[in-house]
This record gives C-alpha cells, structure tokens and sequence, in this order.
C-alpha cells in the first residue's frame, strides 16, 4: 500500500488564528484592528448653556478605552467613559482648539476640532437704509434688507399703531412691510407698535369717543388688539413690543388709573397674540435712563426712579419679555464712566428674558450731549461688559445710517454707524460687526 504523505491540519489552525484575530479586534491586542474615534462633536455652545459630547470609538470594546483630554478650555470635564460637559461662562466667548485622545492596548487614536462659544444674541439695527429716511431709494431698502447680516440678524421696525383715527383697526403699515421683507431677505424682525410720541403724548382717540384719550375708550382697545392679533397671525413675528418707552408717557400724561388701564390692554392684547401665534414674543418697552431717575444735566429730567412700572408689569401675566431703550450719554460723559453696576437693576426687578430695543453713542457732540467717534466706538465694547449677566433676547443699534432729519434732534444726531449716505464709515461699525460675528 502506498503510504500518503502526511501535511499540516491547516484546517484545524485556521479557526485558531481567526479566533486570535477577532480578540485583538475587539479587544485591542497586538497587530489588531486599528483605534478610530467614530463620533461626531458639536462645533458650537452657548454661554451659560450646559454643552456635552458622547465620545465612541472603534477597534475596542467600550469599557476598554481610556480617555484623555489633550487640549480643552478650562472647566471641561471627561469621563471614563468619554462623556465631555462643560457649562461655558460669558469669559469663555469664541473659538476653542479641542485635541480628545483614545487608547488602548498600545494603540491611540485622535480627535481635534474647534469649539465656538456664543452668546445666543440676537444683534442688528433699527431701519436705517443708506439715504435714511427721505432720501431713501427702493434700491437702498434693499441692499439694507439683503445685506443684514454683518450688522446681525435683526432689523428693527418701530412703527405707530395706526395713520390716522380713520385707519385705527388696520394692520399697522410698517410693520406689514417689515414681517413680510423678512420673509423674502430671511432677517429677524422685531416689531415696535408704538401709540404714544417721543414726548408721551398718546393717539388713543376714537371716531365713537374723541374726548377720551386714554385706555378707558372701548373703541381704542378693540382696534388696536385686533390689528395686532390680526398681524400676529398673518405673519408670525418673532418679537412684537406694544408701547415705546411708556414710562415716558406716564411720567407726561399718565396717572396710576390710566398706567392699570394700559397694563390690562397689555394683558389682553398679549393673550390674544399668543392665541394666535404662540412662539411671539410680547414685550413693552421702557427709556431706562429715565426709569434710573437720571438725564438731569442733559434733558432736564428730574424724575424719581420709575422701576415700580417694571413691578407692576411684570406681577402678573403681561409680558415674555421686558423692552429697554438706553443712552447712557444722557447723564455720562464718557462710556468708561458708566458705573460698572449701570444695568444690574433690571436684573432685580425683573428675571426674565431683555430686549434691548434701541441703543448708541453720538458719533459727535451735540451739547450738552456727549460724543466722538472714539467714545461711541468704546460704548459697544462697554455695552456687552456691562449686560454679560442678563439674559438678553436682541440688542439692536438705533441707526445703521444717519436720519435726515438730526438737525431738529440733537439727543439722536451723527448717532449711525454710518453717516446718512453710507460715505464714512465709523469705527463704531467695525466694532460693532466684530461683535455680532462673537456673540451671534
């Protein structure tokens, strides 16, 4: 018999080594499979706005990687088992380089990227078109729309709430154009109806009663809730403020019967809106200036501070939101002389969210107002420093562009960005841009 030449079992080494294999893949080992970092972080966080990240990798069993953190800021913590958290400060504003390290059995793998912290602001100007106002062309509306977002991504609207006593009830025509160009240029619009002037004189007559006023004329309230309902509903927009500076109104015309009277239009209005358009947020503003009891030496104000009208508006359900219009230059000379404490008050009487409707700094003196281009450069950077811990909605600079109508108003004169045509460009808008790309 022919004896057959005997040879390796190859089959019964094959299992063997494919079993060695399959154990360093999973495990780890020698000559395995290589470690990767297989997740995905987050690239952004918000201050104050708790961050966390769920690493995982492949070529190891999850229990068998050690993690390590390579680069991070400080204040970031990592677990065993590779969960990252981190609550980012108001310090902590910008770009972070973050290195994650995995290992195992020898083997190592790395993740890096970068982490932007924001502040979840909403920033931009009110309407203010190159040419503003008169010397406005269609063209100049346009490019101010389609061209927002250097500036933020709000444009504010602050319009009265009706033309003419015959046209109390309509949708305010301002902020129809406003809701629906922010469809088409794809900016946030905050929207004012105001029923009061500058100098708080109210338009709240009626054709029914046109002796009376006030917030007690029927008529008055119906119109205006249902012109704003019917705006809410239509168009949906983000912010809608009822009311500019209305302390300016109460301190001029008001009395405590008539301020009860505006602060149950205010809740019923504001009901009305949410019924209709629940994410709206509803607001009335506020001249905080005044409210502080200050601007004697440059509008002659004597006031005694006013943040009863805060408590008042916000006891019950009247608001989302508290509206602030602030000029610091009414009382101080310079933005380094703004008491590091000027906005922390707001934060006592009120815990909600703050809009901050109008802003700025004279880019020139206009005595016995304060300006220069270097201080309203200045009051951007101060501005921020001094609200880091309010929990802001929006900020929106008064004007992109000079008004034409400054000469007849010296408190708001040269207060633009840019002056009325676009031609010089101040170093407060840089700043401001620089801004807006941070905390955005």
């Amino acid at each position: 018999m022919a004896m057959r030449r005997r040879t390796p079992n190859r089959h019964r080494l094959r299992p063997r080594a494919a079993l060695a294999v399959a154990i360093a893949a999973g495990c780890g080992g020698g000559g395995g499979a290589s470690l990767a970092i297989t997740s995905t972080p987050s690239g952004s966080a918000t201050v104050r706005a708790a961050w966390s990240y769920q690493a995982a990798a492949s070529g190891a069993p999850a229990a068998g990687v050690d993690w390590s953190l390579a680069s991070a800021p400080d204040g970031m913590t990592l677990s065993p088992a590779g969960l990252l958290e981190w609550t980012p400060a108001y310090a902590d504003l910008g770009q972070h380089a973050l290195a994650l390290e995995a290992a195992h059995d020898g083997r190592t793998a790395r993740q890096e990227w970068s982490l932007r912290v924001d502040q979840g602001l909403h920033l931009g100007v009110t309407l203010s078109p190159r040419g503003h106002t008169a010397g406005s062309s269609d063209e100049d509306y346009v490019e101010h729309f389609a061209g927002h977002a250097p500036w933020g991504r709000v444009i504010a609207f602050h319009g009265a709430w009706r033309a003419s006593v015959e046209q109390a009830g309509e949708l305010p025509a301002l902020a129809v154009v406003g809701a629906s160009a922010a469809q088409t240029y794809g900016f946030v619009p905050a929207i004012g109806i105001g029923w009061a002037d500058g100098g708080g004189t109210p338009d709240l007559t009626s054709d029914s009663d046109p002796g009376d006023n006030s917030w007690s004329n029927q008529e008055t309230r119906d119109e205006f809730r249902w012109a704003l309902t019917s705006l809410a509903e239509v168009y949906q927009p983000p912010y809608l403020f009822l009311g500019n500076e209305t302390n300016v109104w109460f301190t001029t015309h008001g009395e405590a019967e008539q301020w009860n009277e505006w602060l149950s239009q205010l809740a019923e209005c504001r009901a009305a809106i949410r019924a209709v358009s629940p994410d709206t947020v509803v607001y009335t503003t506020f001249q905080l200036e005044m409210m502080k009891g200050l601007g004697a030496a440059t509008n002659g104000w004597s006031f005694d501070p006013q943040w009863d009208l805060v408590e008042s508006c916000v006891a019950g359900v009247h608001v989302d939101a508290l509206g602030f219009t602030s000029y610091p230059y009414f009382e101080h000379a310079a933005p380094a002389a703004i008491p590091s404490d000027y906005y922390d008050e707001i934060a006592a009487h009120w815990s909600g969210p703050v809009a901050f409707t109008e802003i700025g700094w004279l880019a020139q003196a206009h005595p016995p107002y304060p300006g220069g281009e270097a201080p309203q450069r200045n009051f951007v950077g101060r501005f921020f420093e001094l609200t880091a811990a309010l929990d802001i909605e929006y900020a929106a600079w008064l004007f992109l562009h000079d008004w034409d109508g400054q000469d007849a108003q010296p408190a708001f004169a040269h207060i633009g960005l840019r002056d009325n045509e676009g031609l010089v460009v101040r170093p407060a808008d840089a700043r401001w841009r620089s801004e807006v790309a941070l905390r955005e």
